[in-house]
């Protein structure tokens, strides 16, 4: 042991500590560390640390500091005041061969120069960091400004000395309620104890006993490394909070929080997902091997619900609540309300957007990671080297999750076409209750595990575009395939001389799909055009749509239409009449056929049933309107 080791030592002994089979020496690398000088068996305390006067905690800082201060900070500006206090006064602290074994720095991420933070570019730890630097210097502003009034020149308690002691709180306090009772927050550090490296999963146990505190763990050989468990920590935490990265770490997590604030819904999708326990404020966490939280499923259907699911679901919810209050049903804390049941699954339409949504959201944050990876250089330093850790295990588990969204959606989609299911069914789950739609597609929450997905993921062979381009062409009704498979027929005429400019039927180049704001307005509204006919259409031609349009006239959403809408859609019925009636007046009965009802009643049923794929950068729009394998 060095001489600052065994002045530590020795002082620990001095005080009461007990600690026979331990020493302290450095690993070939120069990491500090602490190992056993005999076998240490199984549940064997190998270490005692009295309560006083070895540990540093909150009571023992506020003795120390002014009056004034002590009054009016919170528990850890008391422990970072209290170490800058007592390192200033060198070896006439008692607590000096203490932290003459705590570093001058310790680089945690918040020691992280500018092109140390690059390396975190792209991920949340670079937010994380810039954020928490902000906080603590403006905390470092408002103590200093409280400081200035007493003896503690801001000369000595500088930004540098206050971060120091910032970075040893943050990797090496302990919670007080080791120790009992405290207040909220408040942190303790204990010498020795908080030099045993982190290993992950590692057995550890600590015991509060009269004569201090007592640690113990599994078996440990003689001169093997002796480690504390810091608990489950992820690769972010662990970077931030103690300055190191594990390769593959089991408890690493990617942290996301989805966003509500430019969806006009966004009132009452929060009111939803309040009533089953999840806030527009709750922080998701994506695990390793692809664990996918529920409620983040349950946020995310929520988000991709359309009006008419949400003044559905709104609805159910305050019935929910009205039989709370009026005493007609008892709500069990631990049990699933029936709303919670329902958002395991609202609809085929609502499920494909929110495997869609989920799929935008994994592929956006993996595609920023290596994009701005790709600008980096070769890790120059151990801040950087642990940086690149980091990013790796983010995308490790990014892409883990895609590949279960991956499974879900084939899981989905064979479903659809494998089950002997009504059109009706399929298509307007949730407008009734108890359809049974979730077990006949074998999509019941039982089967909604992680592995299922997992084991789907591996034996499909096309991608996430692939398999929504597959959707696409098997559920998905669109302007486009309406006018290839009736291009030679009335139908088609008649909307080619009415929309003469796109080319609707034909197979178009790149170029030619490019289009400006206006033109692009104008493509929506010639789409949306020719799917409310063809829709009125299948009611009298009954084709490959019947089973579907047979189900859908006992759905009429128009009612749920605003004025505005109605308005729009009663003028663009009277902007195609002449037109349509010139290619074929038989065909195209604006007096018995294309009535204003059955306009309205279309496009009721496009509001219900729109669903957007998002394939590579494009955006593939229709209805959800599935025609049955056989007609594929």
């Amino acid at each position: 042991m060095t001489t600052i080791q065994t002045r530590f030592h020795d002082w620990l002994i001095k005080n009461k500590a007990c600690i026979d089979k331990l020493e302290f020496r450095d690993d070939d690398a120069g990491c500090g560390g602490v190992y056993s000088t005999a076998d240490i068996a199984d549940d064997e305390v190998f270490l005692l640390i009295p309560y006083e006067p070895l540990v540093l905690t909150d009571a023992l800082a506020r003795q120390h500091l002014p009056a004034s201060i002590s009054s009016s900070v919170d528990c850890r500006t008391a422990l970072i005041l209290y170490l800058i206090q007592q390192r200033l006064l060198g070896d006439s602290s008692f607590f000096q061969p203490y932290l003459d074994m705590v570093p001058e720095k310790i680089y945690t991420a918040l020691e992280f120069d500018e092109e140390d933070l690059e390396h975190l570019r792209g991920t949340n730890a670079f937010l994380t960091v810039k954020d928490l630097k902000r906080e603590l210097r403006d905390k470092y502003e408002e103590t200093m400004e409280m400081a200035s009034e007493v003896e503690m020149p801001e000369e000595d308690y500088s930004w540098e000395m206050f971060l120091w002691a910032e970075t040893v709180v943050s990797s090496r306090a302990f919670p007080a309620h080791l120790f009992g009772e405290c207040r909220k927050g408040e942190l303790v550090l204990i010498p020795l104890a908080d030099m045993l490296n982190h290993k992950s999963r590692h057995k550890i146990s600590w015991l509060k006993t009269p004569q201090g505190l007592q640690m113990s763990s599994s078996e440990i050989k003689k001169g093997e490394q002796v480690f504390n468990n810091y608990g489950p920590k992820s690769n972010e935490e662990l970077l931030v909070g103690y300055g190191f990265c594990i390769e593959d770490n089991v408890d690493d997590m990617v942290t996301l929080k989805p966003n509500f604030s430019r969806d006009p819904d966004q009132d009452r999708k929060t009111a939803i997902l309040k009533r089953v326990g999840v806030t527009d404020e709750t922080i998701h966490y994506l695990g390793q091997g692809g664990q996918i939280p529920h409620p983040l499923l349950v946020t995310m259907r929520v988000m991709a619900m359309n009006p008419i699911e949400v003044e559905r679901y709104y609805s159910w919810m305050e019935d929910e609540e009205q039989e709370i209050i009026h005493g007609d049903r008892k709500e069990h804390g631990g049990e699933c309300s029936p709303l919670k049941e329902e958002l395991q699954f609202v609809s085929l339409r609502n499920e494909l957007a929110m495997l869609d949504l989920m799929d935008l959201l994994l592929s956006s944050k993996l595609k920023i990671v290596r994009d701005w990876e790709a600008k980096l250089n070769e890790p120059r330093n151990t801040a950087q080297k642990y940086a690149e850790i980091y990013r790796q295990g983010q995308k490790q588990i990014l892409i883990s999750c895609s590949e279960v969204i991956r499974g879900m959606f084939s899981a989905l989609l064979q479903s659809t076409l494998s089950t002997d299911l009504a059109v009706e069914q399929t298509a307007f789950v949730g407008a009734t209750r108890g359809t049974g739609l979730v077990e006949r597609l074998q999509l019941a929450p039982s089967s909604y595990s992680i592995e299922h997905f997992r084991k789907i993921a591996a034996k499909e062979t096309r991608t996430i575009s692939e398999l929504k381009l597959d959707a696409a062409t098997r559920v998905l009704l669109t302007a486009e395939r309406i006018m290839v498979e009736h291009r030679e027929a009335s139908f088609g005429e008649a909307f080619l001389t009415a929309f003469p400019g796109h080319g609707w039927g034909e197979v178009k180049s790149e170029e030619e799909l490019e289009r400006d704001e206006d033109e692009e307005m104008t493509v929506q509204m010639e789409q949306d055009a020719i799917v409310t006919c063809y829709l009125v259409y299948e009611q009298e031609n009954l084709g490959p749509l019947e089973a579907f349009v047979t189900a859908a006239k006992n759905f009429d959403y128009s009612s749920q239409l605003d004025e505005d809408m109605v308005q729009d859609v009663l003028d663009l019925r009277l902007s195609l009449q002449e037109t349509l009636e010139s290619v074929d007046a038989e065909e195209f009965d604006f007096e018995k056929k294309y009535t204003p009802k059955a306009f309205l009643w279309a496009t009721g049923l496009i509001e219900a049933l729109s669903l957007v794929f998002h394939i590579d950068g494009k955006v593939v729009a229709g209805v959800v309107a599935p025609r049955g394998e056989s007609v594929v």
